[in-house]
């Protein structure tokens, strides 16, 4: 990227984001006008704000094809004679660039993954729509342990074909054809498919509907299928025992003929090979409505342990502020800050945000969906180091700016933390005052992409340190580190200041026509923390370990 370019995009992106300073403006302007580089860069990033907007709403516009789109930021700030002058300018520019150009555009690869979008940009009348994968869901886990070197899972995970392998606990596994599975560990299974899994070791409870039939559970030594039955199989080294609870299945032994067996029978296949009659009650396997039991039990266990911390932390010395999110009522408008001792000053104010659901059943949360959805704080003083750290169940990332915590002004020393749509966690504190003519720009901490389908409606822990020693931005993404960023001395305010601010949103209508810029949160938020320090690795995995549901 040359000289002008890396200019002209951060120029751009301050643009975009609604914090541009007039003097920044007046030089985005010129260069505009005066290079032909800029001109071009500057169209190119236009269209891909657009064909992003396109695919945000599936490939459609209903902008006329025959009318070349500027796109406007939304902020209140920015006088609209200047950006009139700027699509005065891109207009020009358009007519420079050549179809060669364009095409060169649409088909060029993103060299920059910190400051710049991979997309893919087809014909917008055919555009493909999202896709994912698996062969089941895991909808419950009691207690689970995971072999080393395997990653933990978590509930509302896709299961892909292959390996599931479990300590110890119990699992919950949907197949997609309909059958659901109870598994009680240790062990091991290959998945093959949404309607076959070959089994190695452990204790399995099945269920499945007339509408699974023909589901079969694997082994090296027999094929169980299903005929539309609940059933019971138990695979070690030793032996595969299978005892039906109700309906009828189908045994394929190898070298063996087919037999069939139905409700209160059961068979041993061992070492020999043989088939033997051998029952096992049904309450040697866990089911449905006993895991589900459990699981409520493991929930208040977690929402136990959880509040015991919470209850510590609120005397925190380091703690600027603290908002569980514990028993809210529907209607209350008033979200408490609970440290201690008490500061009902630093109390937020709920504001369209409704009262739902939280980690476990007994918690509660705010979910922000529409436009006007925030808390409002305000929270004084001037700080050497800040950690914002928070729960959230992201439901998409609509917005180009997903708000976390924004401050109004966005002035020297105030602190901004959002979540773009391309997945990417971004923090910056401004260096200078806003009105400043000159000066450094903000430091813009970009972490890698951490957003796919998968945490879709999931709660998640997300955190982030700035450390005005070391000058070090850290992103966390439950308890682990995302990225880690340097910023620049001179990009580096003093101190912090936070002032008036809004939680899952950003500021307050300023024009008489009370425009403001959307960057709802599309989802909940259920805890949130500000320290007057950047925590270590430690602490942040500390939070996320008494707080996970």
């Amino acid at each position: 990227m040359s000289e002008n370019q890396a200019e002209i995009e951060s120029l751009l992106f301050d643009w975009e984001a609604g914090t541009i300073s007039d003097a920044d403006l007046a030089q985005l302007q010129s260069l505009l006008k005066e290079n032909l580089e800029a001109r071009k860069f500057y169209i190119e990033w236009q269209m891909l704000s657009t064909a992003l907007e396109l695919q945000a709403h599936g490939g459609h516009s209903d902008v006329p094809h025959d009318l070349p789109t500027i796109a406007q930021p939304q902020q209140a700030q920015v006088k609209s004679t200047a950006w009139a002058s700027i699509a005065a300018v891109a207009l020009a520019a358009c007519v420079l660039l050549s179809f060669g150009l364009i095409w060169s555009f649409l088909n060029m690869n993103s060299g920059d993954a910190g400051s710049s979008r991979a997309i893919s940009i087809g014909d917008t009348g055919n555009a493909q729509e999202s896709t994912s994968q698996g062969v089941a869901i895991l909808t419950r886990l009691v207690d689970p342990a995971w072999p080393e070197g395997q990653p933990s899972r978590q509930v509302g995970d896709a299961l892909t074909s292959g390996k599931f392998q479990l300590s110890k606990g119990l699992a919950q596994i949907e197949f997609f054809c309909g059958a659901t599975i109870v598994l009680e560990g240790p062990a091991d299974l290959q998945l093959e498919s949404s309607t076959q899994a070959l089994v190695r070791q452990g204790k399995i409870r099945a269920i499945v509907p007339p509408a699974a039939r023909g589901f079969s559970l694997d082994t090296d030594k027999m094929k169980v299928v299903d005929l539309g039955t609940e059933f019971g199989l138990v695979v070690s080294s030793d032996s595969v025992d299978v005892q039906v609870f109700d309906g009828e299945v189908e045994l394929h032994p190898q070298s063996q003929t087919v037999r069939r067996i139905t409700t209160g029978q059961g068979v041993r296949l061992g070492q020999t090979g043989d088939l033997t009659d051998a029952s096992m009650p049904a309450e040697a396997f866990v089911g449905i409505g006993e895991l589900e039991s459990l699981s409520e039990r493991q929930d208040q266990a977690r929402y136990d342990q959880w509040k015991t911390w919470s209850e510590a932390i609120r005397s925190d010395p380091r703690l600027v502020t603290y908002y569980s999110f514990d028993q809210l009522d529907d209607w209350q408008r008033r979200l408490a800050c609970e440290l201690e001792p008490a500061n009902p000053d630093l109390d937020g104010a709920i504001i369209g945000a409704k009262v739902v659901g939280g980690r476990w059943p007994q918690k509660s949360s705010l979910e922000f969906k529409q436009p006007a959805d925030r808390v409002r704080v305000n929270i004084p003083g001037e700080f050497h180091s800040l950690t914002f750290a928070c729960w959230a169940r992201i439901d998409s990332l609509d917005r180009v700016y997903n708000s976390l915590f924004l401050t109004d002004a966005y002035d020297k020393g105030e602190p901004h933390w959002q979540i773009l749509d391309t997945g990417q966690l971004y923090f910056s504190v401004r260096p200078v005052e806003r009105a400043a003519k000159d000066g450094p720009k903000d430091f813009k901490a970009l972490s890698p992409s951490f957003w796919n389908p998968l945490f879709q409606g999931k709660w998640i822990h997300l955190a982030v340190t700035c450390d005005w020693e070391t000058r070090t931005i850290i992103h966390y993404l439950n308890g682990h580190e995302l990225s880690r960023h340097e910023v620049p001395a001179e990009q580096m305010p003093a101190l912090a200041q936070i002032g008036t601010a809004s939680i899952g949103n950003w500021e307050l209508p300023t024009l008489p026509d009370a425009e403001f810029a959307v960057r709802n949160l599309n989802g909940r938020i259920d805890e949130f923390l500000i320290f007057s320090s950047a925590l270590t690795p430690d602490d942040i995995q500390d939070i996320y370990d008494h707080g996970k549901p």
